[in-house]
């Protein structure tokens, strides 16, 4: 008698915990959000890491892109999040691809940034390491992740990735490379 209780306890604050995130999730669809544009101008007065990501494309061809939305997600495993336009050309060669590469740029690499947000030929004069992916050997910092999981984020897909290798640079750090008010900035100390 004391375990179908114990069950069926358990099976009401189940169900009860279902429905209030069934309302939550209903009440927070509803809520009103500012405009694309409002949002846009607020975001551009947060610092951004300037990243450049590059990965395979199925056939073997080159993908790169510049990528601002980076951040840590965990350490216990070393995860991080890359947030991908849905509109981009790459954005379907990324999420499908069996590893990629974070190169994390320095300042005065600036040039790099605005190559590889531009529709030319990214990889031309660029010194590439050809191993499980990709790798630019100009950039000190490089972060190889293999996909951990992919997830709506409206106009954005979510990528999640596991850091599977880093190549950090064994002398000084040269300080970062940010994106701000719609610009690099460098960070140095």
């Amino acid at each position: 008698m004391q375990g179908r209780s114990h069950l069926g306890l358990t099976h009401f604050f189940e169900s009860s915990l279902i429905r209030r995130f069934v309302n939550v999730a209903r009440v927070e669809l509803s809520i009103p959000s500012v405009d694309a544009d409002t949002f846009r101008h607020a975001m551009a007065q947060l610092a951004a890491p300037l990243t450049v990501l590059t990965c395979y494309a199925p056939d073997g061809g080159l993908i790169g892109l510049t990528v601002n939305a980076v951040c840590s997600v965990s350490a216990r495993p070393p995860l991080v999040a890359v947030c991908l336009n849905r509109t981009n050309y790459s954005h379907d060669f990324v999420v499908s691809a069996e590893r990629v590469c974070l190169h994390v740029l320095e300042p005065g690499q600036q040039e790099l940034a605005f190559r590889f947000a531009k529709p030319i030929d990214r990889f031309a004069g660029q010194n590439v390491r050809h191993g499980a992916v990709p790798e630019l050997t100009d950039v000190r910092l490089r972060i190889i992740c293999a996909p951990d999981g992919v997830r709506d984020g409206g106009d954005h897909t979510i990528l999640l990735g596991r850091v599977v290798e880093v190549t950090s640079p064994e002398e000084g750090d040269a300080g970062g490379l940010v994106w701000h008010r719609r610009a690099p900035h460098p960070l140095s100390w």
